[in-house]
């Protein structure tokens, strides 16, 4: 009754993780490896379900059936733990694997008598498939938790598809065909092979949550439209950043940028239109400025910048350089070639100050900018020329760059 429970528990746990990796995949498509999990442990749910419900007398035949979806199974698993770290599967080599073993299990169940024959080919094609697997693992995976646990629990995988036919085979030496399923064999394959799937499947299980709560938390920290961080990001990502500046000793400004006239650029040409302008500029915003910067999105149409180990002369720079790519821009409308301005104000942060005064004070040079005309660059308390002319605004960045390099 023990060994009858497992033998049904197992494809039943095959067919939960299959379900749960695809409802997984339906939420977020662009997450391929969850399909071919699902797809994979489907396979596998198929082939154990086939073992467990076909007559025993068909002995060798059954070994041959559940070849196919076996390795499928093995197909779809390998793939989809290899997507999951960025690795792309060689699907070619998988699929002439799996077309040899068939080849191979054709020709011992025509020429040969042996369902020893049988159950090594089927071992040998998921194993050399998962062999592969976890030699490109080791070299694409990360190192975190997860990655590990799933890099041992590869291994132990990959090590039964080779020990447990040998450990098998020495407990019963022959195995007659039409007692197959009695032998002492298939009930080493099923108690393995359960133990191992679900410790399996919760691993890679636990893998695809994470991936999907960070995804969500990427999601709701980035804006959609802009590409940038979000509001609520920004302001938290700049906080962490003044308390390391105040820490570190280290110069950062603040860069606040506002589109001019958007609202008409809505009323007149459309929202289309206005979205597109706001994509545009945060593409174009995100790519200017360094890694070490911060870039959001805090208003419809107003940015923002925290500029890293830069004084005013070097955010003010920054920001004319974005004053004039803006003018750039290309968001026309079919026949309509619709250009855009933006005006923006800059502040050097004073060591102490908060974010909500530095941003104070980095707006109200944003507003002296609308007063004198837009498409412009004000400081905030500082009495110096503008930089005007792009050149000179690459030769600011160029030495913000190399400042933070030689630090």
């Amino acid at each position: 009754m023990r060994d009858t429970l497992l033998l049904l528990s197992t494809p039943l746990v095959a067919l939960i993780f299959a379900v749960t990796f695809l409802v997984i995949w339906q939420q977020d498509r662009a997450r391929t490896e969850n399909a071919a999990l699902g797809a994979g442990w489907l396979m596998l749910a198929t082939a154990m379900l086939i073992s467990q419900f076909s007559p025993p007398h068909m002995g060798r035949a059954l070994v041959a059936i559940t070849h196919v979806p076996y390795t499928l199974a093995g197909l779809g698993i390998a793939s989809g733990i290899l997507l999951r770290v960025g690795a792309t599967p060689p699907v070619r080599s998988f699929l002439a694997i799996g077309l040899a073993g068939i080849c191979a299990m054709a020709l011992t169940q025509t020429v040969g008598n042996s369902i020893k024959a049988d159950l090594l080919i089927t071992n040998l094609t998921s194993g050399i498939i998962m062999v592969i697997t976890t030699q490109i693992f080791v070299v694409t995976a990360k190192r975190d938790g997860i990655e590990r646990f799933m890099l041992v629990t590869l291994i132990l995988v990959t090590a039964q598809f080779f020990l447990r036919p040998t450990l098998a085979f020495m407990f019963d030496t022959a195995i007659p065909p039409a007692e197959y399923r009695q032998s002492a064999y298939y009930l080493t394959l099923a108690w393995l092979f359960g133990f191992g799937s679900v410790l399996f499947g919760l691993v890679q299980l636990a893998a695809s949550v994470k991936d999907y709560v960070n995804a969500l938390k990427t999601r709701n920290a980035t804006d959609e439209l802009s590409g940038l961080l979000a509001r609520g990001e920004f302001e938290l990502r700049v906080k962490t950043a003044l308390a390391k500046a105040s820490s570190e000793n280290r110069e950062v400004a603040l860069v606040v940028g506002d589109l001019d006239h958007f609202k008409q650029v809505n009323d007149i040409w459309g929202h289309q239109v206005g979205d597109r302008a706001i994509a545009g500029f945060g593409a174009m915003a995100g790519a200017m400025i360094r890694s070490s910067d911060i870039a959001g999105r805090v208003g419809g149409e107003e940015f923002c910048i925290l500029v890293w180990r830069a004084d005013e002369n070097i955010a003010a720079g920054l920001a004319e350089r974005l004053r004039a790519r803006t003018s750039e821009l290309d968001i026309s409308e079919g026949a309509l070639d619709v250009r855009l301005s933006a005006s923006f104000g800059v502040a050097q942060w004073r060591g102490g100050e908060g974010y909500r005064a530095l941003f104070a004070r980095a707006d109200k040079a944003l507003y002296d900018a609308k007063q004198s005309g837009r498409n412009c660059v004000r400081r905030c308390g500082v009495d110096a020329p503008i930089v005007n002319s792009d050149e000179e605004c690459q030769d600011v960045q160029r030495s913000a760059a190399e400042s933070d390099i030689a630090a």
